[in-house]
């Protein structure tokens, strides 16, 4: 009997805590990089002038992609008045090409012999993970995406964000050059009207405040007057 009566407040239990995650997938953007999301409009002329400003320094070992992920995910927490990044929250990057100007370098000198080991790890995408974690002193649950479809990272992240959130970027080399990022922390549902969203760009739009995932659909709204 005592073992029956275990066993059901066990069940009960499980099944308050999958109510309460059901109840818990909505976000609310709380920062974003200053420069938006519109493809015409890259970083400014002087954005790694204004990154050593930031850091103290110079970046050094690190490629091109690997900076402009530093840059935009450092602007994206200012806007979210977030001095330091909690460790449950889900880092994710999107890169559809990754570090073209590294892989071209390490082709060059690979005609010419073996190439040269900082070219080579500069090419693989996944260093912009430790740049950013040593920048933001952060360790956590990290991780590069190659997708087509920048939906696509998001949709992976709302389904694997923790009690912490999100901070997400899409970064590119290609001129005029990408580093668009969004933090997104967990909040109660707001009484603003969702709707499906039908394109990456609604989602970041700047009249977007909201993000909510509902039966593997990510829905969004504006702020709530």
């Amino acid at each position: 009997m005592v073992s029956s009566k275990k066993n059901w407040w066990s069940r009960k239990r499980v099944y308050a805590v999958g109510a309460q995650e059901m109840n818990n997938l909505t976000w609310q953007i709380t920062g974003r990089t200053p420069a938006g999301f519109s493809s015409d409009n890259g970083p400014p002329e002087n954005w790694r002038d204004q990154l050593a400003t930031r850091l103290g320094h110079r970046p050094r070992r690190i490629g091109i992609l690997a900076e402009l992920a530093l840059f935009g995910a450092l602007d994206c927490l200012d806007a979210a008045k977030e001095t330091a990044l909690p460790g449950d929250v889900v880092l994710r990057v999107c890169s559809l090409r990754g570090s073209v100007s590294a892989l071209s370098q390490v082709l060059e000198q690979n005609r010419e012999g073996l190439p040269m080991p900082f070219s080579f790890l500069q090419s693989q995408t996944g260093q912009i993970l430790p740049a950013l974690a040593a920048v933001l002193n952060w360790q956590g649950d990290a991780g590069v995406v190659v997708a087509r479809n920048p939906m696509d990272l998001a949709m992976l992240a709302c389904h694997q964000a923790g009690d912490a959130g999100m901070l997400l970027g899409w970064v590119e080399e290609a001129k005029p050059g990408r580093s668009a990022w969004l933090r997104l922390a967990p909040c109660t549902s707001p009484s603003a009207g969702f709707i499906s969203a039908s394109s990456f760009e609604e989602m970041v739009s700047p009249s977007t405040h909201y993000w909510r995932l509902r039966q593997a659909v990510i829905e969004i709204a504006p702020a709530c007057d």
